[in-house]
């Protein structure tokens, strides 16, 4: 979809997931989300209507070894940096300290993680509104809430969508499946600028023409190409990258997909660092057959779920006349 078809991409977009066709539903633990009806763009609501559970909460039981190591090793570094302090009067308090970190540290990240989330989304928010990138994502932490790690986060950020030629179509949509009974929120959908052809000459200033028959950009004065990509983008921001991403983000690709009947061109994780206001990118590369793994996860998930249902009545006593 080309630059200039940004009008019609929302639209076809909106028309297949309209505003408040999924509506949160979350608990204090779980996040949830209720399917409301879509009749030709139009939203209809029923006492009937499924709730769903999060994609996040269907993958929920792939295991990460490394979360337990972690809350091991930051107990095992509370009680080593204060053991001097531990008398027979405190120890208990220590220990209850030590157990307390990883969650203290977790809350910290979580926090912190989900305020970088939410700046992003009212930065793109309002570049879609407007039509024109805000010149300062910065600018948008607020004085109340400074923090150097969101300052990293943003800047990061923006020099992404500048090294990538980034425009936002889409910011925190809501995609499910009916058959997997599951949902969730994809973070952003946007266009980006690939190269095609270099130019023959250096040019100081492009003269870009738009090929209104097709999603290209050429230069009229050097000849150089570029093509735009439709992607879909999920911001991440904690230190600890999970394998298990992949398999979120790939439901979020097949699912929009399957809802929208459009063609994503690319789906990748855009790892922002709170640090060095730097960016990597973990390119899903074939998020389809990632998407068919994943769906076998949520399976045989379903599958361990039946199996405690079906053994409820085992852990019961028995009793013989």
């Amino acid at each position: 979809m080309a630059r200039h078809d940004l009008s019609a991409l929302r639209v076809k977009i909106r028309t297949a997931l309209p505003v408040g066709l999924v509506v949160p539903e979350h608990t204090e633990k779980e996040h949830f989300y209720r399917i409301h009806q879509n009749l030709g763009g139009v939203v209809h609501v029923t006492t009937s209507d499924p709730v769903y559970p999060s994609v996040t909460g269907k993958l929920q039981h792939l295991k990460d070894e490394g979360l337990a190591n972690f809350k091991m090793n930051r107990a095992l570094e509370y009680i080593f940096a204060n053991f001097a302090k531990f008398t027979d009067a405190n120890i208990m308090e220590h220990i209850a300290a030590a157990e307390r970190m990883p969650a203290d540290i977790f809350e910290d990240a979580g926090d912190i993680g989900t305020y970088i989330h939410d700046l992003r989304e009212e930065i793109f928010a309002q570049w879609i509104e407007t039509g024109t990138r805000p010149p300062d994502f910065e600018a948008f932490i607020h004085p109340d809430r400074d923090d150097i790690r969101a300052h990293s986060a943003l800047a990061a950020l923006s020099k992404f969508c500048e090294e990538w030629n980034y425009i936002p179509v889409m910011t925190e949509l809501y995609v499910y499946s009916h058959g997997l009974k599951t949902a969730g929120a994809l973070d952003d959908l946007g266009l980006i600028r690939q190269v095609v052809r270099e130019g023959d000459t250096p040019c100081a200033e492009h003269d870009v023409f738009q090929d209104p028959n097709r999603n290209i950009d050429r230069c009229l004065k050097c000849g150089a190409k570029w093509k735009w990509l439709l992607v879909l983008m999920d911001l991440k921001s904690s230190n600890r990258f999970k394998d298990s991403y992949f398999f979120q983000v790939s439901m979020y690709y097949e699912m929009f997909r399957k809802l929208t009947n459009i063609k994503l061109d690319m789906a990748f994780i855009l790892k922002v660092s709170k640090d060095d206001r730097t960016y990597k990118i973990e390119d899903l590369k074939r998020p389809a057959k990632l998407a068919q793994y994943a769906k076998h996860i949520i399976r045989t998930n379903e599958g361990l779920d039946l199996i405690k249902e079906l053994r409820k009545d085992n852990q019961r006593n028995v009793v013989r006349l």
